[in-house]
């Protein structure tokens, strides 16, 4: 009797240890994570197949696209001269589309603006791109946000009844498309002028993987659509919009009724179709569309259907506008790796419109889970006499779930896992190590079988290492960004063989120095190069090796530019050449990324956004090699530097301070020093709003420069601004700029 009641007495603790452990892991989230990797298991290996809408284009600014068009005046590099799209939407539309949908933003104004808001204006069934978001600003930072927002966009949102009941946070900035232009003395903003917008705020999952997606939006209490719900209206108009804490009810005109399923966030869950269907998505290349276009202008066809894209490909259709090429950098982290961005719009438009949601499980069926199989196993591991039933019977209950779970999946259905994975095998192993220690050799004997059998550390630490994989590590690194200046100019002029023998001797020049300095090659963009100083082997001086690199590629370009100018190679715009570098140095999220059998070693985060803004800043300032302050901290014992400007990038609110790397200590050219110290003396009293002093130390060191200096010209034109327009007391040196 002591034996029997000892045994239950650990049965039970055996019972509570797991249920604990799930509990702790629920409550941090994890368990959640390993849920979403277990289904991203069942997208892959058991996907349901369903079929993909065919209610739905998409007009894909592919690599084919960009290349075709690279040369160009009125396209070029990317992104393209807003010219491009009016005749585009324009046959789109007269092709019968119910309404085309922007993934591309037009956050910035450009002198090419006018045609695209009037065909806007003139179409009625375009819809365009806001984002909306959170950050961390007083309410007198964000009054002009909110004083900027048309009263055309504030129309645009919706009312939800009971939209509290969805858990989605209020947001506090509003993104608008500001292209814009002035006939006359008034002025045009397309935002003043869309029939209708849509919300493309994208927010992935802690590993990156793009598994959820919000329907609606909350900018400051007023609700807006995101890009599949503004699809689904046009396509299925609805007249009421009800929320509850378990589903967005939207209810159409015609009376019929979608029930969309959120989690308590107010998010859906992607139901993802196979990766054959998603890589053949009825996508059309947008060169296919504008050939056709030009050629009905040249009066090579007589009518569209003899066109490569006839108008008969957007009848009733919803048409998406995106792009797939590498250089937009619009890429989503799927259960099958990267793909384009405006594969996220397209499964949830794809879901709603055929129905293909998942049916979730109910909010505590893992209680009952727990509560059938822990039971189940400590019973037959601990009490039940047939010693080979007492391996078998668990096994097979370990074996027959999960396969439950990915046959069900098959047909829609998604039984939750990770709370099973979780609790069940401990539980079988603390009754195994019981039955050990209690029970002599002859219970190890059947515990050596089972290890033997199924080993949960297998389990785990395949999971370790999915998790790893898909999150990347973080790091301290230094991201490095370079860019040919004036490449486009340049690749004009020359034929596709000279273009290719430019690039690679170029390319082969830079990377050399790249690598010989310790530096890891991520990718080409055309002519730019990206690198990684201090991954995937940590180095602790990888910012003095990235400013050392940095400097011998200028020395590198100047001596490839003197033997092309002895040689006669090339074109002079060549021999002339020029190279912009921006640096900046923090953690970033390093790894090999993409899908099994494509990966490459990369780098992720607001550190090396930071440096692309860098690289592209400094043809601002007219400066070869742009460095953050983190940079500049870290290698100023041994390189010069000169402090230029103090600035708010695009898609940030902190400022930082901005310097050009002009030279090696030891290699500082006395005038350019004094030129620099005059510069730096200039700039403290800009900020001290000494405009008058400003002006004419900024000149004085221009002139013991002797050379240009667009630095100082900047700052300068922006000192008489300042002498006229005073800024407000409020003002703190910073300029913020307004695009990348």
């Amino acid at each position: 009797m002591f034996r029997k009641v000892k045994k239950i007495h650990w049965a039970i603790l055996i019972g509570i240890f797991p249920i604990l452990i799930v509990l702790l892991l629920k409550i941090g989230g994890q368990l959640d994570q390993l849920e979403d990797i277990s289904l991203d298991f069942r997208y892959v290996n058991f996907n349901p197949n369903n079929k993909f809408t065919d209610k739905l284009v998409i007009v894909d600014i592919d690599e084919n696209s960009l290349t075709t068009y690279a040369n160009t005046p009125l396209f070029g590099r990317w992104p393209w001269n807003r010219k491009v799209y009016p005749p585009i939407l324009q046959y789109i539309a007269e092709g019968g589309a119910k309404m085309i949908l922007f993934d591309i933003m037009f956050f910035e104004e450009t002198q090419d603006d006018a045609d695209l808001i009037r065909m806007t204006m003139g179409l009625g069934n375009v819809s365009h791109a806001i984002t909306i978001k959170t950050e961390d600003l007083n309410e007198s930072e964000l009054k002009p946000y909110h004083d900027s927002v048309p009263e055309n966009i504030l129309k645009q949102s919706i009312f939800v009844e009971n939209f509290e009941e969805l858990g989605i946070i209020q947001n506090n900035l509003l993104n608008f498309p500001s292209a814009s232009f002035v006939e006359g003395r008034q002025k045009y903003l397309l935002a003043d002028f869309a029939p209708f917008v849509h919300v493309v705020t994208y927010s992935a999952d802690g590993d990156g993987v793009a598994r959820k997606a919000y329907p609606v939006f909350n900018y400051l209490g007023k609700i807006y659509p995101s890009l599949g719900i503004q699809a689904y209206h046009a396509m299925y108009p609805i007249h009421k919009y009800i929320a509850s804490r378990e589903n967005l009810r939207l209810v159409q005109e015609d009376g019929n009724i979608k029930d969309i399923p959120l989690n308590t966030k107010g998010q859906y869950r992607l139901h993802y179709y196979n990766k054959e269907t998603l890589d053949k998505l009825n996508r059309i290349g947008i060169s296919g569309v504008i050939d056709t276009i030009r050629a009905l202008q040249a009066g090579e066809i007589k009518d569209d259907s003899q066109g490569k894209v006839p108008k008969s490909s957007f009848q009733d259709k919803i048409v998406i506008i995106g792009t797939s090429a590498a250089s937009t950098y619009d890429v989503r982290l799927t259960p099958y790796g990267d793909q384009p961005g405006f594969t996220y719009y397209a499964v949830f438009i794809s879901n709603l419109f055929e129905n293909h949601i998942l049916t979730s499980p109910p909010k505590f069926l893992w209680i009952f889970i727990l509560g059938v199989f822990l039971p189940f196993a400590i019973y037959f591991s601990l009490f039940y006499q047939n010693v080979v039933l007492r391996v078998i019977l668990p096994l097979l209950v370990f074996i027959a779930y999960p396969i439950l779970s990915f046959v069900v999946f098959k047909f829609n259905i998604h039984l939750p896992l990770a709370e099973f994975i979780i609790s069940y095998p401990v539980v079988v192993l603390n009754c195994m190590a019981y039955l050990s220690l209690t029970e002599g050799a002859e219970r190890r004997k059947y515990n050596k079988i089972l290890s033997n059998m199924v080993d949960p550390t297998i389990v785990s630490e395949a999971l370790k290492d999915l998790d790893a994989l898909k999150k990347g590590g973080e790091k301290e690194i230094t991201a490095f960004f370079s860019d040919v200046a004036g490449f486009s100019t340049i690749s004009e002029q020359l034929s596709s063989i000279e273009l290719a023998a430019l690039l690679n001797e170029y390319l082969s020049a830079m990377t050399i120095i790249l690598k010989e300095n310790k530096g890891t090659l991520d990718k080409y963009i055309g002519d730019a190069i990206v690198g990684i100083f201090g991954a995937p082997i940590e180095r602790p001086n990888h910012f003095l090796e990235a400013a050392k690199a940095s400097l011998e590629m200028l020395d590198k370009l100047a001596e490839l530019k003197q033997y092309w100018k002895e040689h006669n190679k090339y074109i002079p715009d060549a021999q002339e050449m020029n190279i912009r570098i921006g640096l900046n140095t923090g953690k970033a999220k390093v790894g090999f990324m993409g899908t099994d059998n494509l990966a490459s070693y990369t780098m992720m985060g607001d550190t090396v956004n930071l440096a692309a803004r860098l690289e592209a800043a400094g043809k601002d300032y007219g400066v070869s090699i742009l460095i953050s302050e983190n940079t500049k901290v870290r290698i100023e014992k041994e390189f010069f530097t000169r402090e230029l400007d103090l600035v708010r990038v695009k898609g940030k609110n902190e400022p930082i301070r901005i310097y050009e790397l002009i030279s090696t200590m030891s290699n500082i050219n006395p005038i350019i020093q004094e030129s620099t110290e005059i510069y730096e003396e200039a700039f403290q009293f800009y900020l001290k709003r000494d405009w008058s002093k400003a002006i004419r130390l900024f000149e004085e060191s221009k002139k013991r420069k002797g050379q240009k200096d667009k630095a100082v010209d900047m700052l300068v034109e922006r000192c008489e601004f300042y002498l006229k327009n005073p800024p407000e007391e409020s003002w703190d040196g910073v300029f913020t700029r307004t695009h990348k």
